[in-house]
């Protein structure tokens, strides 16, 4: 009866990880570029003897699919097709976003929408914010009409799976992640979607609902045994 209870209480916990996964990919299913996040489940043996039982270990994942990219008349509007990050500079260090919605302040300098710099390679780049039309190319080269202001820094890592996320969405790699070269490349006038499919989610959703129900029925079964078992006679 114990290895029910540890079963129960091992299902649950992986449904309630999997809900919080299905959860936050309905809220983003319309934040742009935004990754679908999943759960991988293992099953492990612990213990020993009349104690060995079964546990159930959840971790987060990410489906690192291409979102669909769809086109927008604002020129700091910059979408990645294929796989890497623009870099950006944030109190905590080096960050990564596939989200391009940048904008340029007063002083010709481009930020993201949460006000963080974008990273350049080398010299950091500034534009003429009433200057002449900017255009980005694939390899993020940006140009203020015949102008070369700089390059956009991309990033990609091997580990790509090894990423932690932030609250605001972005990327961190810890040092020992190994750096390889983007394989993306720059769209202008562009945004890339979410690639979650929000009736997929919610079909996901219920699914998973169903087996939490169903894994407390079970505790409550066992439960209710151990009560009868102890009720004085």
């Amino acid at each position: 009866m114990d290895k029910g209870l540890y079963m129960g209480v091992a299902a649950m916990t992986a449904a309630e990880r999997r809900m919080d996964a299905l959860a936050g990919n309905i809220a983003n299913a319309s934040s742009i570029a935004f990754k679908r996040q999943g759960t991988v489940t293992r099953a492990f043996e612990v213990g020993n003897g009349d104690r060995k039982h079964v546990e159930i270990d959840s971790k987060h994942s990410t489906d690192w699919t291409q979102g669909q990219i769809e086109e927008r008349s604002d020129p700091w509007s910059l979408a990645l097709d294929g796989d890497g990050f623009f870099t950006v500079e944030t109190p905590a260090g080096e960050a990564y976003t596939r989200n391009g919605t940048f904008h340029v302040d007063d002083k010709g300098e481009l930020y993201t929408t949460e006000g963080h710099p974008v990273a350049w390679v080398g010299q950091r780049g500034r534009v003429q914010p009433t200057g002449e039309e900017i255009t980005v190319d694939p390899t993020g080269r940006v140009r203020q009409g015949t102008n070369e202001v700089g390059q956009l820094r991309l990033a990609d890592f091997v580990e790509r799976d090894q990423l932690t996320v932030d609250r605001e969405g972005y990327w961190h790699a810890r040092p020992e992640l190994t750096p390889k070269e983007p394989t993306a490349v720059v769209r202008q006038g562009a945004f890339e979607r979410s690639n979650v499919e929000a009736i997929d989610e919610l079909v996901g959703l219920i699914k998973v609902q169903r087996s939490f129900e169903s894994a407390s029925k079970v505790m409550q079964t066992i439960d209710q045994s151990y009560r009868r078992m102890n009720q004085a006679r």
